[in-house]
């Protein structure tokens, strides 16, 4: 018989976020035969509303994470859980992980919690917390080295309650409604060498830097566009971050060469039109971004931040640069745009690294197996690889 298993997120919007994409990866390919999942979410979205989910879904609308409303929602729940016979909740995403632990294993339920970037969100009331809660937690998930450091660190989690499991990257489709690339993009498909980014516009992503070091590359090119792939966010003054950039790329005398996409579905068609591809945030977990470049072998700029040096050798199969060096990612576009063989070899290592390392089906059996450990139910043949072991 399968044995339930369940996700607990605090949103999910849809596959084209990194972290939602993984996940839906995850429920979509594990073994039917030995788990039956299902994913509860804290607050509801237009996705989850509309859209047929590949699991049953269930909504607590919780909102406030420290109201006594919905602690005691949280208590409601792990107890329906428990009578359905759930033994492991699985905690994806940050907001979940801050109260459920203590109350489901309040109830015997067993608690697996995912970190998937650089404690970007923490603040000392919210370590405090976490560090109190990290008693209840049977099983961290890290998805790269460096998040496992920083988890260890701030959370002060023990090594040996750590597990790196790097996310899995699909050979072809990556999200629901990417199908075979289309080259023939209005926006950039009559202009020069395009340089890429595919990053929701948030302050973090520093999508300003490379602006700016596009702006040098538009003197030697002015045929170059930069396009950039993603959604909207807000800027630190609480304005559009769209229009802070097209405020800069204008002041830079560039605006006619900056696209901006918006949110799309499928991403993979506008990776395909990318002559360099860029990925240039002060702080990085382990960038879906990145896998997705790699995999269709795009040449690599991206800064040395986080889990990018675990994607990335400088030289080999990428460059590395500075956080916010302007000069360096300007250099480094230039010598990939101008030197099309040096592109060639960086995108064909690029590629071939992904399709060794970081494959999906390795992703999905190392997160069972890690399943099968947490619930002591794990046949005696079986143990993490070494890219995903327990860190000692």
């Amino acid at each position: 018989m399968a044995m339930k298993i369940m996700y607990l997120v605090d949103y999910y919007g849809g596959a084209q976020a990194g972290t939602e994409g993984q996940l839906l990866q995850l429920i979509q390919h594990l073994d039917r035969s030995r788990y039956e999942p299902a994913m509860t979410v804290l607050r509801t979205s237009d996705f989850i509303q509309h859209t047929l989910f590949c699991c049953q879904v269930r909504v607590l609308n919780i909102t406030k994470m420290t109201s006594l409303r919905s602690i005691l929602k949280v208590v409601r729940y792990a107890w329906v859980l428990r009578r359905e016979g759930y033994r492991l909740v699985h905690c994806f995403l940050n907001d979940v992980s801050i109260i459920a632990p203590p109350i489901l294993r309040l109830f015997g339920i067993r608690v697996l919690v995912s970190r998937r970037d650089m404690g970007f969100w923490y603040s000392s009331w919210r370590l405090a917390v976490l560090r109190f809660v990290g008693l209840f937690v049977d099983r961290y998930v890290a998805n790269c080295q460096a998040v496992c450091s920083v988890t260890h660190q701030q959370e002060w989690v023990p090594y040996k309650k750590i597990s790196v499991i790097y996310n899995g990257v699909l050979p072809h489709a990556a999200t629901v409604g990417e199908v075979t690339p289309v080259l023939d993009l209005p926006e950039v498909s009559s202009f020069g060498p395009v340089v890429g980014i595919v990053a929701n516009l948030k302050p973090i992503k520093r999508i300003d830097v490379l602006i700016k070091a596009f702006a040098v590359i538009c003197k030697q090119c002015p045929a170059a566009r930069l396009v950039v792939v993603g959604m909207d966010g807000q800027s630190q003054r609480g304005q559009s971050m769209r229009e802070d950039l097209e405020v800069l790329a204008d002041e830079l005398g560039i605006r006619g060469h900056v696209v901006f996409t918006g949110g799309v579905e499928a991403t993979g068609p506008y990776i395909s039109r990318f002559d360099v591809a860029v990925l240039c945030s002060e702080s990085e977990g382990f960038s879906n971004a990145i896998l997705e470049y790699m995999r269709a072998g795009r040449p690599i700029i991206c800064t040395n931040t986080g889990g990018n040096p675990e994607l990335i050798q400088d030289g080999v199969n990428g460059f590395l640069v500075p956080v916010g060096n302007v000069d360096a990612l300007s250099d480094r576009l230039g010598r990939l745009l101008f030197d099309r063989e040096l592109a060639q070899r960086l995108g064909d290592a690029a590629r071939k690294s992904i399709r060794s390392t970081y494959s999906h089906t390795r992703m999905v059996t190392e997160q069972m197996i890690c399943y099968d450990q947490v619930l002591s139910v794990t046949p005696s043949n079986q143990q993490l690889s070494p890219v995903s072991r327990v860190v000692q």
